[in-house]
């Protein structure tokens, strides 16, 4: 009878052991739920936080094109794509003809890649000590100044000061090679894999990848014509709206010199494009606000 007590109270025990560890377990992976969410509801504030700041305008342009690229948006592509425009055999590569306003075009999308990266080194700068970031900040500002200089006719392009300081602070998606000297330099591939890190690190980035989108669009209409032609793809109209009311209508003036139905025509597509996009434009407003009234509602505990 004793035995047969104590071996109901042990399996009592273990029962009351195994059911306590189950509630341990279920409590753990209940927490981690929650730690998980919670984590991704604070990536999720933050990419509308850096939405939110890019919707605050409207901008509608039309233009005729000759073609269209259904390619769909990748950010590593679109950095190599820009960032080959930098090399000096890109534009005979591409076939590009040697007019001074189509080439302009196409570095100056390189420019303000570069411009976004250093901005971004700015804000790090303000952040964090980093030698290799502020060599960087201050290399551009050098260039800046050399650039200055160069307009005055100071100086000249080729002066080896200024080719120094024209080296992209962009890291390469590619190893660079031929600027290598193998006696002061064998550690090339290590740079390479830092760049792709660094890289990688910028792509995470949303204000910088919301940038590379709207420049690779800009190259994508460069290049939806010929190439090799030195007829660059016109603008005919353009509308910008603010919320605080604003509304700026620009047309060129080679709308006016088009035969009187493709002007109409032009324009009538113009101005819908500007009511659709409006409608849109609010659409998304709506939305935003009342999402960011419903993430208000929740508590720190991921509540309501």
């Amino acid at each position: 009878m004793v035995n047969r007590t104590q071996i109901q109270a042990r399996d009592s025990l273990v029962n009351q052991d195994k059911n306590n560890l189950t509630l341990s377990n279920e409590t753990q992976s209940k927490d981690g739920i929650q730690s998980h969410a919670r984590n991704l509801l604070d990536k999720f504030v933050s990419s509308v936080q850096v939405l939110i700041e890019d919707i605050t305008a409207l901008e509608v342009n039309t233009m005729v094109v000759s073609r269209i690229s259904g390619t769909k948006f990748s950010a590593w592509e679109a950095y190599q794509s820009i960032y080959s425009i930098h090399d000096k055999d890109y534009f005979e590569v591409m076939g590009i003809p040697e007019s001074p306003e189509l080439r302009d075009r196409y570095t100056s999308l390189f420019s303000q890649l570069e411009r976004e990266y250093f901005y971004l080194l700015i804000e790090d700068a303000n952040s964090k000590s980093n030698v290799s970031q502020n060599a960087k900040v201050k290399q551009y500002h050098q260039r800046l100044h050399f650039l200055k200089e160069i307009k005055r006719g100071k100086i000249i392009e080729s002066d080896p000061r200024y080719v120094e300081l024209a080296r992209p602070i962009l890291p390469a998606p590619a190893p660079v090679i031929d600027d290598i000297n193998q006696e002061n330099q064998t550690n090339w591939q290590e740079e390479w894999e830092k760049n792709c890190d660094e890289i990688q690190e910028l792509l995470n980035n949303d204000k910088f990848v919301r940038t590379l989108r709207k420049i690779i669009e800009l190259k994508a209409a460069l290049d939806g014509g010929d190439v090799t032609s030195t007829k660059i793809d016109t603008i005919y109209a353009q509308t910008v709206m603010q919320l605080d009311g604003d509304i700026i209508t620009r047309y060129h003036k080679d709308l006016f010199d088009l035969p009187e139905d493709a002007k109409n025509l032009i324009l009538q597509i113009h101005n819908d494009g500007v009511v659709a996009g409006e409608k849109q434009w609010r659409g998304i407003l709506d939305f935003m606000i009342n999402l960011v009234k419903s993430l208000a509602n929740i508590s720190p505990n991921g509540q309501r």
